[in-house]
């Protein structure tokens, strides 16, 4: 009779990198011949990395649902806790102090008009702005108000806000972010507030000192110095992405795995930050858009041989996309894939995903949009599907098909043989990936009261 035995186990499993292109995803335009800018770029290392590897489209949120970076990343990251806000990031990313359990906020000087009671605002100040900003929020530090607040210098025209008068971060932004289609708007209570008196108090404290401050700046000499000069009035201050200082689990804790990040700019050092990821910092170099990139690789192989995820970064593809060029985000995607010459030979040993983290069209209107982002997925574990050509129609029929943001952690686990078992608990929590440091069952003191038994002969014979 054939006597079957357990197949002997042993360790696959293989490192994880995520490569973010962000804002990869676009819209076919004219000027491309009907193509998007990935689709009319040659790529000879991404179709090669297609045809060994699985391709589908990401869109993070589901179709129709346009997105920013953070919040994408932060659900591409496997994060299932609440988001905390990306004033907060910022802070922590340019390292600024923040009292815990203190709400706080972006605070930007915008240039604007003030027209029959509404203020529209036009665009961000330059860096020809530099001192005039300065000069305002001095004296916005100093007006009289119950706010009171603490401005931290952030960057050119930005501050982070906090105050210990604010009791609630759960109010909505007076930054209409589309200042081409919306004025300054007015703070609200959010909905979904669980305190509403408290949230509908520090709405109207926080109304009450924007009123003031476009009342002091319309006064101030600098802005009656630049209306003789006929340049625009910084009168517009505006806030956004209300954040609140709490207690996050890190990155391990939440998801099995030790990570670490080649991070860009103060938002993904924030990020890196707050989930306990090991970083290292490279400042985007724009003007070198290939060797950045491939500094950016370096560092993250690196990071691998000692983490389980680690996540790489450019801005080039997003920065591009917002200058409504095609052709330039056409060619930065060329860029990025002369530096991708040495991923194929990575995948042997390594699970990698190139994907941006939202759209980021380089014609029309909108900032960012929900348009199909590519996807790759390659390793050793990975069985090609029938894509042989980068870009969103071709990859559109690939094996993974449409995918969110939430999925990808789970898929890379997956090819990378970490994936965890349901029903299986290896811990306090359920995480996505079999985790790398489980809480073994310590048994020193039972063999060390062993030990001392033979020692004192008791249970020898």
């Amino acid at each position: 009779m054939l006597e079957l035995k357990p197949a002997p186990m042993w360790d696959d499993r293989t490192p994880m990198i995520l490569i973010t292109f962000d804002g990869l995803g676009d819209r076919p335009s004219a000027e491309l011949d009907n193509q998007t800018p990935l689709e009319a770029a040659s790529t000879p290392n991404l179709d090669e990395l297609t045809r060994i590897g699985v391709s589908g489209i990401h869109q993070p949120f589901g179709p129709g649902r346009a997105t920013s970076s953070e919040r994408s990343h932060w659900a591409m990251f496997g994060q299932t806790q609440t988001f905390p806000g990306r004033a907060m990031l910022e802070a922590i990313g340019m390292g600024i102090e923040i009292t815990d359990e203190r709400p706080h906020f972006h605070l930007a000087l915008r240039p604007a008009v003030l027209e029959g009671g509404k203020l529209q605002a036009l665009g961000r100040v330059g860096s020809e702005d530099a001192s005039d900003c300065l000069e305002l929020f001095d004296a916005l530090r100093v007006m009289p108000h119950e706010l009171n607040p603490v401005l931290h210098p952030l960057r050119n025209g930005e501050c982070i806000l906090e105050s210990a008068a604010i009791t609630s971060h759960e109010i909505s932004d007076s930054d209409p972010l589309f200042g081409h289609l919306h004025p300054v708007l007015q703070p609200q209570a959010l909905e979904s507030a669980l305190d509403q008196k408290s949230a509908q108090h520090c709405a109207e404290l926080v109304t009450s000192w924007i009123n003031s401050a476009v009342e002091l700046l319309l006064s101030h000499p600098v802005n009656i110095a630049r209306r003789a000069a006929g340049k625009p009035q910084l009168i517009a201050p505006v806030t956004k992405w209300a954040s609140k200082k709490t207690g996050l689990k890190s990155f391990e804790q939440s998801t099995g795995l030790s990570a670490a990040a080649v991070t860009s700019s103060a938002l993904y050092r924030g990020l890196a930050e707050v989930l306990g990821m090991t970083q290292i910092h490279i400042p985007s170099d724009l003007a070198n858009v290939q060797g950045d990139f491939e500094s950016r690789i370096r560092a993250g192989i690196e990071l691998s041989k000692t983490h389980s995820f680690v996540h790489i970064h450019t801005k080039a593809t997003d920065e591009a996309g917002h200058t409504k060029q095609p052709s330039l985000k056409r060619d930065v995607i060329e860029s990025l894939d002369r530096a991708c010459h040495g991923l194929k030979k990575l995948t042997e040993t390594t699970t990698i995903v190139i994907t941006g983290d939202h759209a980021t069209p380089s014609t029309g209107g909108m900032m960012h949009s929900a348009h199909p982002t590519s996807l790759i997925l390659a390793g050793p574990h990975v069985y090609p599907d029938d894509v042989v050509a980068a870009g969103e129609r071709s990859h559109k029929s690939g094996d993974l098909g449409k995918v969110t943001a939430s999925d990808i952690l789970p898929l890379m686990s997956h090819y990378s043989h970490r994936a965890s078992f349901k029903g299986h608990a290896t811990g306090s929590s359920e995480t996505i990936a079999l985790p790398d440091n489980p809480i073994a069952l310590d048994f020193s003191e039972t063999q060390n009261q062993n030990q001392l038994s033979k020692v004192n002969g008791i249970g020898n014979k």
